[in-house]
C-alpha cells in the first residue's frame, strides 16, 4: 500500500513541517574559518499542493526575520565579511521580502540621498552577531556612531497591527543597547512596550569600559584562570582565560581568534594598573600571556594537537614579522632557518619571558606528537628567549646529550 503523508496525524505533519522550514534546519555552517555560515530554505514543501500548502505555510512563518536597509552597499559587504553575519537574502530578493518581524534603518543626517538603497535578510539568531560587529567598529573608529541615525520598525508581518509579544520585543531591541552615542535613535510600530524601550536606553545611556577597565577585568580574569590551573580545574581554567580574550575584545571561533577594536587601545592609558603604558601593547603583551596559559592548559589536558597549534599560531605570526619567507615552518635546520629568533632577542620586545614559554610549551606538544627535529628547534628558541629558565635550560642540556649519545651510536654502528 502507498504510503499517504496526508494520513499521518496532523500533530506529525506540523512536527515535519517545523523540521524541514526552521531556520535551524536551513542554517549551513562555514565553509571555512573567515566565512559567515549560510542560510538555504528547502521551500519544495509549499508548492506541494494547496493543502500542505495552508498547513506548512504556518511552519515557515514562526521563523522570525530582520530587514537590515542602508544606502551604502559597502556597508552590506563589511556586515557578511567582517562580521561574519549570516545572510538569508540580499539585493531584488531581499527588497522583495515583507515577512520581517524589524526593520533596521541606518543612514547618516547631511547625506545627500542618492535614490538607493541596500538591503539583507537575517534571521534573529544572528542579530547579536550584527550589533557586535557594529559596536567593534564603533570602538575601532571612535567617533563613528554620532554621524549615524539609526530607525527601529517593529511589525507582526502576519497580522496588520498585532502586538508582538514581550519576550519577543525583548530580543528585537534589546541588542541595540550595545549600539551606542547615535545622532540620533528611535523605535517605531507593534505597539513597543515602555518597558522594553526604556531597558534599551538605559543600556545605551551605559559607556562602554574604557580601555584601562577592560585591561583591568582581562588581567583580574587571567589571574583567576592561574589560579584555577594551580587547582587542577583544567575546564575552569580555560574558562576564565576565554573571559578574559573576550575582556579585551578578542573572540574565539573554533580554532579562529579574532581582534577587534584595535583602535580603541591605541592611545596612551591614565589609571589603574597600566597606568603610562601605551594600551595597544599593554593588550599584546597580555595576549601573549594568555596564549602562554591556554597551552599550558592543553598540555595538561594532554591534548597534544590543541596545545601545538595554538603554540604554532602565535609562532607564525610572530615569526612572520621577522622573517615572512619562511613562516609556518618548524622544521628547518636551526642554525640556517631561525636567524630571526637571536635578532628578535637581541632587539627585545614586550612579553620576551612569555614568548620563551610559548616555545617550551609548544616543544612538548611536539615531543608528544613525536616532531622531534621541531621539538628541538622550539626548546632552542625558547632558551634564546628565557635564558635564565632553569626548567628550559635542564631540558636543553638532555636533548643535547641525546643527540651527542645517538651520534656516537651510530659512529660505533
Amino acid at each position: 500500500m502507498a504510503f499517504r503523508f496526508l494520513d499521518l496525524p496532523p500533530e506529525i505533519r506540523d512536527n515535519i513541517y517545523h523540521d524541514v522550514l526552521s531556520s535551524d534546519e536551513a542554517r549551513r555552517p562555514p565553509a571555512d574559518d573567515d566565512s559567515p555560515a549560510s542560510y538555504h530554505f528547502n521551500l519544495a514543501i509549499l508548492r506541494t499542493n494547496k493543502q500542505i500548502h495552508h498547513e506548512s505555510k504556518k511552519a515557515f512563518q514562526d521563523n522570525v526575520f530582520i530587514k537590515i536597509t542602508t544606502p551604502w552597499s559597502e556597508s552590506i559587504e563589511h556586515i557578511s565579511s567582517e562580521g561574519r553575519v549570516p545572510i538569508v537574502a540580499l539585493g531584488p530578493a531581499a527588497d522583495a521580502f515583507g515577512s520581517f518581524h524589524l526593520w533596521i534603518w541606518i543612514d547618516a543626517p547631511g547625506v545627500p540621498p542618492s535614490g538607493t538603497s541596500y538591503s539583507i535578510i537575517i534571521c534573529l539568531d544572528d542579530l547579536l552577531a550584527f550589533t557586535r560587529m557594529w559596536r567593534f567598529s564603533n570602538l575601532n573608529h571612535q567617533g563613528l556612531n554620532p554621524h549615524l541615525r539609526l530607525k527601529l520598525s517593529l511589525q507582526d508581518p502576519h497580522v496588520s497591527g498585532r502586538k508582538i509579544p514581550k519576550p519577543l520585543q525583548r530580543r528585537l531591541v534589546q541588542p541595540f543597547g550595545s549600539v551606542k552615542n547615535l545622532h540620533s535613535f528611535s523605535v517605531h510600530g507593534a505597539k513597543v512596550l515602555p518597558s522594553v524601550e526604556e531597558a534599551l536606553k538605559k543600556e545605551q545611556a551605559t559607556p562602554d569600559p574604557s580601555p584601562e577597565e577592560c585591561l583591568e577585568t582581562a588581567t583580574a580574569l587571567k589571574d583567576a584562570g592561574n589560579k584555577s590551573l594551580e587547582a587542577q580545574d583544567l575546564s575552569g581554567a580555560m574558562q576564565f582565560y576565554t573571559e578574559a580574550f573576550a575582556a579585551i575584545h578578542i573572540t574565539l571561533s573554533g580554532r579562529k581568534r579574532y581582534i577587534h577594536a584595535e583602535g580603541y587601545y591605541n592611545r596612551e592609558l591614565t589609571t589603574g594598573p597600566y597606568k603610562g603604558q601605551n594600551g595597544h601593547l599593554a593588550r599584546v603583551i597580555l595576549r601573549v600571556k594568555l596564549v602562554a596559559n591556554v597551552i599550558q592548559t592543553y598540555l595538561k589536558m594532554e591534548e597534544w594537537d590543541e596545545a601545538r597549534f595554538w603554540g604554532k599560531r602565535s609562532i607564525d605570526l610572530f615569526r612572520a614579522s621577522y622573517d615572512p619567507q619562511h613562516a609556518d615552518d618548524l622544521e628547518g635546520d636551526f642554525d640556517r632557518d631561525w636567524g630571526w629568533v637571536p635578532l628578535s632577542a637581541e632587539m627585545g620586545f614586550p612579553a620576551q619571558n612569555a614568548m620563551g614559554k610559548i616555545f617550551y610549551r609548544t616543544a612538548l606538544a611536539s615531543r608528544a606528537l613525536g616532531y622531534k627535529k621541531e621539538e628541538w628547534n622550539l626548546v632552542h628558541a625558547a632558551q634564546v628567549y628565557s635564558p635564565h629558565d632553569e626548567i628550559i635550560r635542564a631540558d636543553l642540556r638532555k636533548l643535547m646529550e641525546q643527540v651527542d649519545s645517538d651520534h656516537k651510536a651510530a659512529a660505533s654502528f
